[in-house]
């Protein structure tokens, strides 16, 4: 469901627009037509500033530990944002100047590790009295081959297939036909100091920046502070002039439940505006209305986009369908239960800020867990149908109603394909429902043909192909509906043509049509493909888990281990798989019978931290 939206166009002189707007901004429930590309020397400032406290908090949330960190322990009126932001960019600075320095130095260390210590002022001595000391590395097998002669040469190093070797010569000699190494200048005991004092002050910085854990608040606040001028400066470059500049315009949108508050809290403000019903050509905001329950599934519907102003929202439909979805493709009583136990663990910890995410998984988890028990009755890859030892297996049983026998008629893979269609059918509805309701009935025809075509179709092939003989009565009026729905499409797919090139035009909906509801029907053969997997997956788990154990003590404690494991990575998988692939089967499958446009833009009330109307 969505919100009705109603537009607004207020006027007012040119000297009063900072106040107008400013009084807009406490209002807070107005959706301005704001001028994105609008620019201005504030604006510049403001986005720099934004940027900067953004960069801030990402750098303090990079520098996050589990380990306890003393804050400090300062006053409210205290804190100043511009100290506290040059102080994180400053440290950030330094710890940057560190790790490029420590980089540095590790490659240092690893050209002088071979090498040993020496004392370089020795070798220095030597060679102003005309020796060379000449460094080399070499292949084991080309130092072998080489025939060194008379050459004064001491290996150093052995290691990883290389030599490490000194070359003593007088300067008259040539050198050796080998890679020569140009050592640093420090020593590696120099080096080795350097490092842990860098690795010391880095560790300093990075302490100093995660006590900064607690301005998170303050930064927070800056940046809501920020945004609110960036929209104050966006809104007061977004008026259109009139009368030479003098009458200035702003367009904006309200929700129609506001009205009433709103109109008269601009009345009481004395500000002049003209309200007005949306027109076909306006790009007007989506605020989402919806249940409790439906609003769990609301994030799945922005995961692609917003429905526009004049379409049906789907997200009632969405939650209808995703979580029988998920839990027919993760199809494991056991691992339903361990998805809702981590929800329930989420709620109090990791997802306390996003509840509304944890309940939508204790959601998905107790789909999942009957959907486990309904759908072949599988409990961590053991099936109920085969545990009659254990009383509570036994008990569950009765109640496995989509069996993997393909004798029966609702079993797993059918009763996957008849969802597909219900589904297939519903898009193909909301798409008829949503014609009339934003465009017209003529509008709607093709759609009516479309389902006329595959309610038609599907009875035809129960009946005739199928032999069911429930639908064997229908067989006549289903021709008529195919034929009809063949008929309807031709003659109706694009009013703007004769009637003659409709039908020539036709042939290609048509085509989709029928092709396209074969490939969509058998896209939802997924749901138990990926259901089957899991449940196969864990099955195997528990056989090698089993055998592992029969080998003593020490075989009980690996195989537990290994169940453990096992199951741990298999239902990561399965998560990921009754993830994504409901999300294809609802933005591909059903968005398309749906004929869903989007493409809707978001209702953002321009407002300040707090509005005088919510």
């Amino acid at each position: 469901m969505k919100e009705q939206m109603k537009k607004i166009s207020v006027l007012t002189f040119y000297r009063d627009k900072e106040r107008i707007t400013s009084l807009l901004q406490d209002l807070g429930v107005l959706h301005l037509e704001l001028d994105e590309k609008a620019y201005s020397e504030r604006i510049r400032t403001l986005q720099e500033h934004h940027s900067q406290v953004s960069r801030t908090m990402q750098t303090v949330k990079d520098f996050q530990s589990d380990e306890p960190v003393d804050l400090p322990e300062t006053k409210a009126e205290s804190i100043q944002p511009a100290k506290l932001l040059k102080e994180v960019a400053d440290l950030k600075r330094k710890n940057d100047t560190n790790v490029q320095h420590i980089e540095r130095l590790q490659k240092e260390r690893s050209k002088l590790t071979p090498w040993g210590e020496f004392d370089r002022r020795r070798i220095e001595l030597l060679e102003e009295r005309g020796l060379r000391f000449t460094f080399y590395v070499a292949s084991i097998k080309d130092y072998q081959e080489y025939d060194f002669q008379d050459k004064i040469h001491e290996v150093i190093h052995t290691g990883g297939r290389m030599v490490y070797f000194v070359h003593l010569s007088t300067g008259s000699q040539e050198g050796l036909p080998f890679e020569q190494v140009q050592l640093p200048e420090r020593t590696l005991s120099e080096v080795d100091h350097e490092l842990a004092q860098l690795k010391g002050e880095d560790m300093e910085i990075a302490e100093k920046i995660r006590s900064y854990n607690a301005y998170t608040t303050e930064f927070s606040r800056e940046l809501e502070n920020i945004n609110s001028e960036l929209d104050y400066e966006l809104a007061i470059n977004s008026y259109d002039g009139y009368a030479e500049g003098k009458i200035l315009h702003l367009k904006g949108w309200y929700p129609l439940a506001l009205e009433v508050k709103i109109t008269k809290a601009l009345n009481d403000e004395g500000i002049s505006f003209l309200t007005t019903d949306p027109a076909p050509e306006d790009r007007v905001p989506v605020k989402l209305k919806n249940s409790s329950y439906t609003r769990l599934f609301e994030p799945i519907t922005r995961i692609f986009q917003l429905p526009n102003y004049y379409e049906l929202d789907l997200t009632p439909l969405i939650a209808v369908f995703y979580p029988v979805f998920f839990a027919y493709c993760l199809g494991d009583a056991g691992y339903g239960l361990v998805v809702l136990g981590l929800s329930l663990v989420g709620w109090f910890t990791f997802l306390k800020s996003s509840r509304n995410l944890a309940l939508l998984g204790c959601l998905l988890g107790v789909f999942t867990t009957l959907m486990g028990i309904v759908k072949s009755g599988s409990v961590f890859g053991l099936p109920l149908t085969g545990g009659e030892a254990l009383p509570v297996f036994s008990f569950l049983s009765q109640f496995v109603y989509i069996p993997d026998d393909q004798n029966y008629v609702f079993n797993a893979f059918n009763v996957a394909l008849m969802v597909g269609v219900v589904q297939i059918l519903t898009g193909v509805i909301s798409s008829i429902v949503n014609k009339i309701t934003y465009h017209s009935y003529k509008a709607a025809l093709p759609q009516v043909g479309k389902l006329l075509i595959i309610l038609g179709a599907l009875v035809l092939f129960l009946a005739d192909m199928q032999n069911v003989e429930v639908f064997l009565p229908y067989v006549p009026v289903a021709r008529i509906a195919l034929f009809g729905g063949i008929a309807l499409v031709l003659t109706s797919h694009d009013l703007s043509l004769s009637l003659f090139k409709r039908i020539g035009g036709g042939l290609l909906p048509l085509f989709f049509i029928f092709t396209g509801l074969l490939g969509d029907a058998l896209s939802y053969v997924r749901l138990f493909a990926l259901g089957v997997a899991s449940s196969v997956l864990g099955l195997v788990v528990n056989q090698i888990g089993m055998q592992i154990m029969g080998n003593g003590w020490w075989g009980v404690i690996l195989g537990i281990i290994f169940l453990l494991f096992g199951h741990s990575l298999n239902l990561a998988l399965a998560v990921l798989g009754a993830f994504v692939h409901p999300l294809r089967l609802t933005f591909v499958e059903f968005y398309n019978n749906a004929q869903f446009e989007g493409g809707g833009i978001e209702y953002k009330p321009f407002k300040k931290l707090t509005s005088k109307i919510e």
